[in-house]
This record gives C-alpha cells, sequence and structure tokens, in this order.
C-alpha cells in the first residue's frame, strides 16, 4: 500500500486490528475516516476480526469463506447505498 492509495480509494479495509493499527499509522488524518475494518460490513456475523484458517483446520477456512462472504454482500450493499445518483 502506497499514500496514494489513501487518496484514491474511498474503502480501505483491513482483516484485523493489526491490520487495522498498520493502516492508521500510514494514514493521514484526512483520510483515516475510509480505514476500517473489513467483518464491519458482515451481517450474519458478530466477529470483528478475520481468523487465520491455517489454526481451524477445514472448518477453520470454510468459517472464514462464510465471514468473507457474507462481508463481501455488506460491503458492496453499502457502496450501492452510497453512490451518487
Amino acid at each position: 500500500m502506497n499514500n496514494e492509495d489513501f487518496y484514491l480509494f474511498d474503502y480501505i479495509l483491513a482483516m484485523d486490528r493489526a491490520n487495522m493499527a498498520e493502516l492508521r499509522r500510514l494514514c493521514s488524518p484526512e483520510h483515516q475516516y475510509k480505514l476500517q475494518l473489513f467483518l464491519k460490513f458482515s451481517q450474519k456475523y458478530i466477529e470483528n476480526e478475520v481468523p487465520d484458517p491455517y489454526y481451524g483446520g477445514a472448518q477453520g477456512f470454510e468459517h472464514v469463506l462464510n465471514l468473507v462472504e457474507d462481508a463481501s454482500a455488506g460491503l458492496l450493499q453499502d457502496i450501492l447505498i452510497k453512490k451518487p445518483a
């Protein structure tokens, strides 16, 4: 990620709090509002961070896939709501 990305993109998403902390460190104050945890967009799950699937075996990968698919649908919905007419 380079500094131009913070200017160019409307959404800068982190998978976990460690990634979010690094993004906050790199991002100028004027673009901090674009930083969000990806799972904020999840509608079915209460987790805040995408876990590392390697520690959960096959079920871990399935769970991460479910989280990402759900959050992706929520993100798309958010984009469509905010899209200018």
